[in-house]
């Protein structure tokens, strides 16, 4: 990897990086690309870039409403997963033969899998705040020709309960507590570990039955 390659690498993990570069439309961006395509296994957005984001527009970092942040996160992230169901509908059982890949690993999809059977509609609220688990679930329901109104209501519940608990609750620690700003990387890192723990939790349980 040269040394270019590493910076805009290491600038993708970086928040501040994304804000200041790329402002909102980069965010936006990264949120449908992770929600809709294998990239979001290996482009680390959702969960940090959220909470990031309403931290930097409650401390004016990010020049733009409140409301419309919100509205404009809210569309990419049902587009994102829209996107997903589509091409698990054109994947069809073709996705669940999918080789491994530098995008793409069986292994997630048979956790994706587990996830879905178990938690069934509710997997498209739920499967928001986990890191994987986000992008695959729509590629699942869209190969296994999920109803597409259910999936279309379920969606938007899930994309308003993802973007309307971590958006604000960054935005209003940003507003209250503007010192924390120096802290944002560290509260970051905490959110994405705790919205892991589900998804780490299923992956053991199932090692264990097996």
């Amino acid at each position: 990897m040269t040394l270019l390659e590493s910076n805009l690498w290491n600038s993708i993990f970086d928040p501040h990086q994304i804000i200041v570069y790329g402002g909102l439309f980069l965010i936006l961006a990264i949120v449908y690309v992770e929600t809709g395509f294998f990239l979001g296994f290996v482009i680390p957005g959702g969960d940090y870039l959220l909470f990031a984001a309403g931290m930097f527009c409650g401390t004016q970092y990010l020049d733009i409403p409140l409301a419309q942040l919100l509205i404009f996160l809210i569309i990419a992230s049902f587009l994102g997963d829209l996107t997903g169901y589509y091409k698990g509908k054109y994947l069809g059982t073709k996705l669940f033969g999918k080789t491994n890949s530098r995008f793409f690993k069986s292994e997630y999809l048979d956790r994706g899998k587990s996830f879905y059977t178990r938690f069934g509609m509710w997997a498209f609220v739920l499967g928001r705040f986990m890191p994987i688990i986000r992008t695959l679930v729509p590629m699942i329901a869209g190969a296994t020709k999920f109803q597409f109104k259910k999936f279309l209501l379920f969606n938007l519940l899930g994309a308003l309960t993802w973007v309307l608990t971590l958006v604000p609750l960054g935005y209003y620690l940003g507003k209250l507590y503007p010192e924390l700003m120096k802290y944002s990387f560290i509260i970051i890192v905490v959110i994405v570990m705790v919205s892991s723990l589900p998804m780490l939790k299923i992956m053991f349980s199932k090692k264990d039955k097996s």
